[in-house]
């Protein structure tokens, strides 16, 4: 599986590809490490664990229509991941998620992995990203930002952002 370096300000390097099914125990186990506040802000409630089911549709994806890249550090561990997913397979509007370790959190691995992905995105031949991400999450409002995401509209106690690719 081809690996590409991500370089963080701070010279620190990760390598980042494509998720696989082959990383659902990996997958897992970073989730486990995850604080209970970064899960909150991920799935916009509270969330201990992944089901079985959970975990086979956040691993097995078919990398066109829903796509996650993985970004791990120096020992193979993963630090981050970031993913679109289309409702539809026809659509070529997807949703928009990203979660970092809380290690890594503010060192740029999301700014960067995210920008990888709407790379993606746009070679996968998607026109639109949506994200939704809760009010207080500050940091996730700023990468928004600077990624060119727009603010589309308002749900319960989450803020909808849109990018046209």
């Amino acid at each position: 599986m081809h690996t590409a370096a991500l370089v963080l300000a701070d010279g620190a390097r990760l390598g980042v590809r494509p998720i696989s099914p082959d990383d659902r125990d990996t997958f897992s186990s970073w989730f486990g490490r995850l604080t209970p506040e970064s899960r909150r802000r991920r799935f916009h409630g509270p969330k201990p664990k992944l089901s079985a089911r959970e975990l086979t549709y956040l691993t097995e994806v078919a990398h066109v229509t829903h796509t996650a890249l993985m970004a791990v550090d120096d020992q193979g561990r993963m630090v981050g991941e970031a993913r679109y997913a289309t409702a539809h397979p026809a659509s070529r509007t997807a949703d928009f998620a990203i979660t970092v370790a809380d290690a890594w959190q503010g060192r740029g691995v999301g700014t960067r992995l995210a920008a990888r992905l709407v790379e993606a995105a746009r070679a996968n031949g998607m026109t639109r990203l949506t994200a939704l991400t809760l009010w207080d999450n500050t940091a996730a409002i700023g990468l928004l930002h600077r990624l060119g995401f727009l603010r589309a509209g308002y749900d319960g106690d989450a803020i909808e952002y849109e990018l046209a690719l």
